[in-house]
């Protein structure tokens, strides 16, 4: 345990040693600020003028304002990640520093939890920001508390799930730039495949004119492969989680995708066994 800790306070250092965390940072703040006071903004309006927006009383604030405005954060950070994640291995390797940082009395796990507590750190910086956009709202509004909390852990996911991500492709490319480029893609691939996913018929589409047991078959596979690519979106499950409402499966989601890439993590750092 001893040595993650050493091991994310150099990491999490090393942020702030070079631009990168201050740009990270105050991106995510100038955004996200922008993007609440439009929120609050086109809010105020609603509530004033509710039937000229479309509802018969005051809207609710959860749905209207504080939901979408989290899982904005959410997929703000997603596209925030790369500039994260992609240093923390492909940079060691292309400055020689990894076989250095082998040779200490480190594991594995020493190495890879190190690192991933660093960026959670950097996760946990951006997250100082949205809580002081919603005390600010507590100061002039009142909600659920299950919302404030439900709401922060659906970004802590969102982000822990992207991060992940972006360290299992630093782990196998050897330049930050690289490392970056095709987290930001993947990223960005896995968001455009659940909007296009929900776009896709949600009936069998094979020709009438097939035989039946043919159009049988091949609808199960469509309605199978339209089911796997809404699922795998990482904004479908962080909407009713921003209101408080929990499923299971929705927790599972994140955590199976943060487990599945920090395992292939590890089998990237074990092919270097397999090379020698």
């Amino acid at each position: 345990m001893n040595n993650i800790i050493a091991v994310c306070r150099r990491e999490f250092a090393s942020f702030f040693f070079t631009p990168i965390g201050y740009v990270v940072a105050g991106m995510f703040a100038a955004i996200s600020g922008i993007a609440f006071t439009l929120s609050l903004f086109d809010y105020s309006k609603m509530s004033v003028e509710p039937t000229a927006y479309g509802f018969n009383t005051t809207p609710d604030f959860a749905e209207t304002l504080l939901s979408p405005y989290l899982v904005f954060c959410g997929m703000l950070i997603m596209f925030l990640t790369p500039l994260i994640t992609m240093r923390l291995v492909a940079e060691e390797k292309h400055r020689g520093t990894m076989e250095l940082l082998l040779t200490w009395p480190l594991r594995d796990r020493d190495i890879i939890f190190g690192k991933f507590l660093a960026a959670l750190g950097m996760l946990f910086v951006m997250m100082l920001v949205i809580a002081a956009h919603l005390a600010l709202i507590g100061r002039i509004t009142t909600f659920e508390p299950a919302v404030l909390v439900f709401g922060l852990l659906t970004v802590a996911l969102m982000g822990a799930a992207f991060i992940s991500l972006g360290m299992f492709i630093s782990s196998v490319t050897r330049n930050q730039i690289t490392s970056g480029t095709i987290t930001f893609g993947v990223s960005l691939l896995l968001y455009v495949a659940g909007n296009l996913g929900e776009r896709l018929p949600a009936e069998n589409p094979t020709p009438a004119g097939w035989p039946e047991a043919l159009r049988t078959a091949a609808g199960h596979v469509y309605m199978l492969l339209r089911g796997l690519i809404v699922e795998l979106a990482v904004d479908a499950h962080a909407s009713e989680m921003a209101l408080g409402i929990v499923q299971p499966r929705d927790v599972a989601y994140y955590l199976l995708f943060t487990a599945f890439f920090l395992f292939l993590t590890f089998r990237a750092f074990e092919s270097r066994n397999w090379r020698a």
